[in-house]
C-alpha cells in the first residue's frame, strides 16, 4: 500500500519521498508568514505591523506544546500502522483527535480570557495596544483550528502520506493570501482583517484534513466523526508519556533563544541586523535539518512496529547522510557568498558595513551546521523509537542549557559579538556528538 513505503522498497526513495513535501510545506509557511506581514505592513503601515510583531510569539508557546504531544501521538499511531494493528490504530486515532479538541477549546478559551494579562506583561506600547488586543484575541479565538490541524496533517505522516498535509497548506496559504488582500487592502479591516484571514484559512485546512482521514481510515456516514469524544486510558498515557518531553522541550527551546538574542541585543545595531540576516540566510539549514528529525521520528516508529531493525539501522544511516550532504551543500554556498547575499535585505549603502558582518559570521558557522543536521536527524530517529526522555534531557543540556550559560557567564568576560557565534558554534557540536552516542545506545537497545 501506498501508505506503506516507509517499511518496504527502496529506503533511499522512501525517505526521499516523504520528507520533500515536509521541507516544502515549511518552504510555503515562511513564505505566507512573510507574505502577510508585507501586506499589512503595505496597508496599514508601521503601527499594524508592530501590532503584529509585539505579540507573535505568544503563539509559539501553545503551538510549540500542543506539536510536542501531536509528536508523542504520531510516534505511537506509527508503531500501530507499522505493525498492522488496525484496531490499536484507530483507537489510537480517535484518542489523539479528542485530545487535540479538548486542549485545542481550552487554547482558545484561556488565551482570549488571558489576553490583555498577557500585554501588560509583554509590554506592548500604548499606540499599538489597541490593534495587538484586537489581533491577539481573535487569533488565539482561532487556534483550536491550528491545534487540530498540526494534529490531523501529523496522523497523516504518522500513516506515511506527507504529500496530502502539503496539499492543504498549498490550499492554505492561498486562501490566507486572498484574505489578506481582501480583508485588508479592499476592505480595510487592519491587523482584524489578517487575523481574520489566518483564522478562516486554518478552518478550511482542518474541514480538508479530517475529510482526506475520514476517507483514509474507510469511515462511512454512518459512524461517529474523529472528533467525536472518544477516550481510551492506555492510549491517552502513551501519548501524554511519548508527547509531554517533546511538548516541553519546543517550550522551552524558544526561551533559551531569547536569552541569545538579548545578548546580542547589547552588541550593537549593525550586530543585530547582521545577525539577523544571518538568520534568514540560514533558513534553508534550520528547514533541511529540522525536517528530517519527524520524517525519521515516523521511519523507525513504523519499521520498528513492523519488526524490522536492520531496516532502521540502514533508513537512520541514509536519511542522516542526506540531510548532512544537503546542509553542507549550502553552507559552502554561505560559505562563499553570504556577504554578496547581504544586499537582498538592505539597502546598498547599509550593506557596505553590513556586509563584512555578515560574511564574517557566517564563515565562523558554516563549516560547523552538519552537526546540528546530525542532531537533528538522530534525535528524531531516538524519539522513533519510542524514548522522548533521553532525546529532550540531551537537547535541553547540550543546546539550550550550554547556550544560556554561554551567554551568562562566557560572554560577559569576551563581550563580542565573535564569542555568541562561537556558544552557538558549541552547541551544535555538543548536540551532534551526544545524539551519536545516544543512538548507538538505542540501535543496542533495538537489536536485543
Amino acid at each position: 500500500m501506498k501508505e506503506h513505503t516507509l517499511t518496504k522498497g527502496s529506503v533511499g526513495r522512501g525517505i526521499l519521498l516523504f520528507v520533500l513535501p515536509i521541507i516544502v510545506g515549511s518552504l510555503i509557511q515562511q513564505l505566507y508568514v512573510t507574505i502577510d506581514a508585507v501586506v499589512v505592513g503595505q496597508f496599514t503601515g508601521k503601527l499594524g505591523l508592530a501590532a503584529i510583531d509585539s505579540v507573535h510569539t505568544l503563539f509559539k508557546f501553545p503551538l510549540n506544546f500542543m506539536n510536542g504531544l501531536a509528536s508523542g501521538a504520531t510516534i505511537l499511531i506509527s508503531g500501530h500502522c507499522g505493525s498492522g494493528d488496525e484496531r490499536q490504530m484507530h483507537c489510537s486515532i480517535r484518542t489523539a483527535c479528542t485530545v487535540a479538541v479538548i486542549l485545542g477549546v481550552v487554547c482558545s478559551i484561556g488565551g482570549v480570557l488571558l489576553t490583555p494579562w498577557m500585554l501588560h506583561i509583554m509590554s506592548v506600547p500604548e499606540e499599538v495596544y489597541g490593534s495587538a488586543l484586537i489581533y491577539t484575541c481573535i487569533y488565539f479565538g482561532g487556534i483550536w483550528s491550528m491545534v487540530l490541524y498540526n494534529m490531523a496533517a501529523g496522523i497523516l505522516r504518522a500513516y506515511g502520506d506527507s504529500k496530502r498535509p502539503l496539499y492543504v497548506l498549498i490550499c492554505c496559504a492561498v486562501i490566507n493570501i486572498v484574505g489578506d488582500l481582501v480583508l485588508v487592502g479592499v476592505l480595510h479591516l487592519g491587523v482584524a482583517g489578517a487575523a481574520l484571514a489566518t483564522v478562516f484559512s486554518q478552518i478550511v485546512s482542518v474541514v480538508l484534513t479530517f475529510a482526506m482521514l475520514r476517507k483514509t481510515l474507510k469511515i462511512s456516514k454512518d459512524e461517529r466523526p474523529l472528533w467525536w469524544p472518544h477516550f481510551c486510558a492506555e492510549h491517552m498515557s502513551q501519548m501524554i508519556r511519548l508527547g509531554f518531553p517533546l511538548a516541553l522541550q519546543a517550550m522551552l527551546f524558544p526561551i533559551a533563544n531569547s536569552i541569545v538574542q538579548a545578548g546580542v541585543n547589547t552588541m550593537g545595531t549593525d550586530q543585530i541586523a547582521a545577525w539577523g540576516i544571518c538568520d534568514k540566510l540560514n533558513m534553508l539549514i534550520w528547514l533541511m535539518s529540522d525536517s528530517m528529525g519527524p520524517a525519521l521520528t515516523t521511519f523507525v516508529a513504523q519499521n520498528l512496529g513492523a519488526k524490522n531493525p536492520e531496516r532502521i539501522r540502514k533508513g537512520v544511516t541514509v536519511g542522516t547522510s542526506m540531510s548532512v550532504g544537503a546542509v553542507a551543500l549550502i553552507s559552502v554556498g554561505l560559505f562563499f557568498f553570504a556577504q554578496m547575499l547581504t544586499p537582498l535585505f538592505v539597502s546598498s549603502q547599509d550593506a557596505a558595513s553590513l556586509g563584512v558582518l555578515v560574511g564574517t559570521y557566517s564563515r565562523m558557522m558554516a563549516p560547523f551546521f552538519f552537526f546540528y543536521a546530525i542532531a537533528e536527524a538522530l534525535s528524531g530517529a531516538c524519539c522513533g523509537t519510542g524514548d522522548t526522555v533521553r532525546p529532550m534531557i540531551t537537547t535541553l543540556l547540550a543546546i539550550c542549557l550550554l547556550r544560556v550559560i554561554g551567554i551568562l557567564a562566557v560572554l560577559p568576560i569576551y563581550g563580542t559579538m565573535e564569542c555568541i557565534v562561537v556558544i552557538y558554534i558549541a552547541s551544535w557540536i555538543a548536540a551532534g556528538v551526544s545524539f551519536l552516542a545516544l543512538w548507538r545506545f538505542d540501535v543496542a537497545h533495538i537489536y536485543k
